[in-house]
């Protein structure tokens, strides 16, 4: 079976992956883009994200604990202690390739205004009275919240620092698997995805994770594929 690349995450429901757009919105809470006005989901916050999924996967697989601390780091780090690296979940080439096209050689305000209106595509306002620290509203504290669209691809490039071993496909296979949710606000519903591994060009990502995150083939069964 040849080795995933990429890191695919699609969102299930409205999300808020805040941050600082390339134009600023108008939103109390805003969303990260790029340069671009793309909305994309940086790379700390998706590895935050996977090693969260990977410990609650401990509970049913205890014994992939060590590969835990390899794949991810003890600290969270993208230094020298993990092995994983990944990139920014972006769009797809396409979308960027076609959004770089539109905005080549435009001039401002033209550029600005084209930007927004990218980010407007991905996105929509959300408005709803702000919640105090003891979990009661707050009167006249009405705030916006610009939300990703459900139904979007974002792909973050794979990479390791050494060769993978099985069990460390194992690992990330199954902490994609266990990462349901990202982004604030999760607890109203918000930052659903489903998270998977794919090969380049990959028709079925979801078998492809199923079968790195299957447990070791036992004595006289025939391997994975």
């Amino acid at each position: 079976m040849t080795d995933p690349d990429r890191i695919v995450v699609r969102l299930a429901s409205p999300a808020l992956f805040v941050g600082a757009s390339a134009d600023g919105t108008g939103a109390d809470t805003d969303v990260v883009t790029d340069e671009h006005g793309l909305p994309y989901l940086p790379r700390h916050r998706l590895a935050a994200r996977l090693r969260t999924g990977a410990l609650s996967a401990l509970r049913v697989a205890p014994d992939l604990a060590e590969a835990v601390d390899q794949v991810f780091g003890r600290s969270r780090s993208h230094g020298a202690d993990r092995i994983l690296r990944t990139g920014h979940a972006v769009p797809g080439d396409e979308v960027r390739a076609a959004v770089a096209h539109a905005l080549a050689g435009r001039a401002e305000p033209i550029r600005s205004t084209l930007r927004r209106a990218v980010t407007d595509a991905h996105t929509t306002l959300e408005s709803g009275i702000e919640v105090g620290p003891h979990g009661a509203p707050e009167p006249g504290r009405l705030r916006t919240n610009r939300v990703l669209l459900p139904g979007l691809v974002l792909i973050a490039p794979l990479t390791w620092a050494v060769p993978p071993e099985e069990e460390h496909w194992r690992c990330l296979a199954r902490a994609c698997l266990a990462t349901d949710q990202i982004g604030r606000k999760a607890s109203r519903g918000r930052g659903r995805v489903d998270v998977h591994l794919a090969l380049p060009d990959d028709p079925n990502p979801r078998a492809t994770t199923l079968a790195l995150a299957a447990p070791p083939a036992r004595a006289g069964e025939a391997p994975r594929p």
